[in-house]
Parts: structure tokens; sequence; C-alpha cells
């Protein structure tokens, strides 16, 4: 595969560089950077906060050795890069997955986002179909959602086989016990978990018992535009559920399969929260990578009252790593979030620190408060006396909620 891009990467220049001799500069220019522009695109859409990186109390990097450390959604396969060896660009890679101490990473497949709805389908609105033209991959993910989905997969795939047993799958209760053995026995391992970002993707040989098969196990009902399923959060509608949606929830529901809230509209949630209160739903929702809208007012965000319906179905609501899913782009807003968060499902008669977890959204064209390698700042963040958590807290945040949740709700 390595071998057919560089051809292609060839083609690219020497084709601009023709029509650049031929009296077409911008047109030439524009070809031959198809060449890099996977590497320039993620170089500045998948960026860090500069000056977080401090250096932190012993006693804070010692405890956070000894935590599980899990993120509920990074895009890390969205990305054309060697996740083998530590690069200079994006946010996770294995080397900075182990500086962080990460145990379990969610690797999260997109596929597709359209500017507006409104023009027609030949202007091509679907940024997915530039980003695979420009960064030369294969003409069938130009415009087969399908395609980008399996793309993706077969990136991770070369990854955990390149890792020689660094990197494990993790798609039931058991594999997930044996990953925090070996953790426990200080080996070096890292788990994996599947989640798919849209379930718009769901057409073309896919459907909801081959995600199940393929090891999905987080699924988002949208992403960033409406579907036949429902509606966004940065959709044109704003309606809820639709007939199809709502088969689509129930067979989550029967593959065992966690329902991610995520990027939908207020109306969608609404839906959702409707048929678990009628008990069409039992499982406990999840909302992978958000903000909460008393910290910050935006519409990825979801409300307080969303929040704590979400958590009072067992489920887990976790906090992004950038703004505006924060209030700014920093630990102290991420301090912030997760304190105000507690304090309002504690209000409401929950155990807060039980259902709040990390989400970064890592590699998700995004500017982020750390990187994979930073997980220890978020520690020490949290364990200032300012947000008032116990360190039995802040374990259970950064990590052991998720491993809670996931060994209760995987399938056997």
């Amino acid at each position: 595969m390595n071998s057919v891009f560089r051809v292609a990467q060839l083609c690219a220049v020497l084709g601009g560089v023709s029509l650049i001799m031929q009296g077409f500069p911008v047109l030439g220019l524009c070809v031959a950077l198809m060449a890099c522009w996977n590497w320039l695109l993620d170089r500045l859409a998948n960026r860090v906060v500069p000056g977080i990186d401090k250096p932190i109390a012993v006693e804070s990097a010692r405890f956070h050795d000894g935590c599980f450390i899990a993120d509920l959604h990074a895009d890390v396969c969205l990305w054309r890069r060697d996740l083998m060896r530590r690069n200079c660009r994006g946010h996770v890679d294995l080397p900075r997955l182990h500086e962080g101490n990460v145990a379990l990473q969610f690797v999260t497949v997109p596929t597709k986002l359209v500017l507006s709805a409104r023009l027609p389908r030949l202007f091509f609105t679907d940024l997915f179909f530039w980003g695979a033209l420009m960064s030369l991959q294969r003409p069938d993910t130009w415009f087969s959602v399908p395609a980008r989905v399996r793309l993706q997969l077969s990136r991770l795939d070369r990854w955990v086989a390149a890792s020689e047993g660094k990197i494990e799958m993790v798609r039931t209760r058991g594999e997930f016990i044996t990953l925090e053995d070996r953790r426990q026995r200080n080996e070096d391992v890292i788990g994996v978990m599947l989640g798919l970002e849209g379930a718009h993707a769901l057409r073309g040989g896919l459907d909801v018992p081959w995600l199940a098969a393929r090891g999905f196990r987080v699924v988002g009902i949208t992403h960033f535009n409406d579907t036949r399923f429902g509606d966004s959060a940065h959709g044109v509608r704003m309606g809820g559920l639709k007939p199809a949606g709502r088969e689509l929830a129930r067979q989550l529901e029967m593959h065992s399969i966690t329902i991610d809230l995520a990027h939908a509209s207020a109306a969608l949630i609404e839906d959702i929260l409707e048929m678990h209160r009628e008990g069409e739903l039992s499982r406990p929702l999840l909302v992978s990578h958000t903000g909460i809208k008393g910290v910050c007012d935006h519409r990825r965000n979801i409300s307080d009252r969303q929040a704590v319906a979400v958590a009072a179905t067992g489920g887990l609501i976790g906090i992004t790593l950038f703004a505006p899913g924060l209030p700014r782009a920093d630990l102290a807003a991420l301090g912030e979030s997760i304190a105000y968060l507690v304090r309002l499902l504690d209000d409401a008669g929950l155990e807060g620190t039980r259902h709040i977890a990390i989400g970064s959204d890592f590699d998700g064209a995004v500017r982020t408060v750390v990187d994979a390698a930073g997980w220890p700042s978020i520690t020490a963040e949290l364990l200032k006396s300012g947000y008032g958590l116990s360190r039995e807290q802040v374990e259970l945040i950064i990590g052991g909620n998720i491993r809670n949740f996931f060994i209760q709700n995987l399938p056997a």
C-alpha cells in the first residue's frame, strides 16, 4: 500500500510541475500539493495548546502511573501516519500512549462532513471527498462511505499487527479483564476499542450485525449532518429520531452496542431518553466527547438536564479536551467543567464522580490542551485542592469509570 501511495505522490508532483510549465501555475501548485496534503492538513488541524506541558510533582506522577487511564474518543485512523513511532504532528501514536500511561484508547471512525445540505451534490460539498482526493486515497473512498470505514479499519489492523502484542483489540468482557490483568502484571500492552461516529455509514453491506462482528462497541446516531436516522446538533432541521433511527436504537441494544449521543440534536437526545424511560432500551447511554452548557453554552455541548438524565441511566459523560467543549483551551477549564458536572450530578441525587470520564477527541482536527503523552498533566490538574476531588474520585474520572462501564456492558 505504501508503494502505491509513493507512486501516486510522484505522479502528483510530476503532474503539478508539468501544469506549471504549461502556464497553469495555480492548478499545477494544487495538483503538486496533493503529494503532501494529508501531512499538511494533519499538521495544521491536529495541534496542542502551547505551554501546557509543564513539569508535574513527583507524587502526582506516581499516582498517575498507578491508575487505569482511558479515553473515550479519538479519530486516530483518519490520518495517514506511522503510529508505531512518535510523530511531530497529531495527538496519538504508540510512544505517546505509553508516555501517557494510557491503558485503553477508543479509536472512533468518522466518515462524512457535508458543508451544506442546500447545495446540489454535484458541488461535492462532503469534506471527506476532498480529503480523500487530496490525500491520494484509494478512489473508492472518494465517494463511498463504507469504503472509508474499511480503509480506517485496515489502518487499525496494520497498527495492531505491527505492534506485536503491544496493542490488543478489546471486544468482550473477557478481553477487557485480560487487558487489565496484563497491565497489573506490568506488561507493555494497550487496549483498543472501536466506535463509529455517525450511523450514516450503515449502507453498502454495513449493518448492525456487521458492526458487532467487526468489534464496534459504541455507535453514534449522528455526527455533523442530519441523516435518515435522526438530526444532528450541527444540522439544519434540529428534529429528533426518525423511524429508522428508532429501529437502529433497538438493533444496537440487541447486539450489545452502546448508543453514543455526542453530536446529537437536543430533540434526538430526548427521544432516546424517552425510549429508555419506556423500557424500549435498557443499556446505559454514553456521550463520548462533549462539554456542558452550564459551563459553555455551545451547540456541541449537552444541557445540564440532559447530563443528569444520561447519568441516571447509569451512563457516562466524556468531557472533551478542546474549546468550545471547554470554555477555554486550558487545563483549568477542564477542571472547572468536571467540578461543575460533579456538583450538578450530586445535587440531582447521583454520585457524580461515577458518571464522568474523558473523551479527548484527539486527532479530530481540533486543538487540544494536551496530546496522548500529556495525560499526567490532566491527573495533576484534577488533584489540585480547588476542585474538591479525592484521589479515588480522580482515579475514576481519568479511566476507572470507563473500565467499570465496559466490564459491566461488554458482551461476555
